[in-house]
């Protein structure tokens, strides 16, 4: 008891998850890439970069703008 797992709240979170899953698919490519293997998958920075052939500033710049236009699709 006191878990949080009834089944109003697991709708809850189901549905916060098809809002957040909606939200990543409406970011540029490029933002969506980068959050996606950032927060999603772990990888570093560093990895990124490799992965996406741009510079680690330019991968810090597309999780910034993608996670703010997260923020702000999320409110919507």
């Amino acid at each position: 008891a006191g878990h949080d797992t009834s089944p109003s709240h697991q709708a809850m979170k189901i549905e916060q998850l098809l809002r957040l899953t909606d939200a990543i698919a409406q970011l540029p490519d490029g933002q969506r890439e980068a959050v996606v293997l950032h927060h999603l998958q772990g990888c570093s920075l560093a990895d990124i970069a490799h992965e996406l052939r741009r510079t680690e500033p330019a991968i810090a710049g597309l999780l910034h703008r993608g996670l703010k236009r997260l923020r702000e699709l999320m409110k919507e």
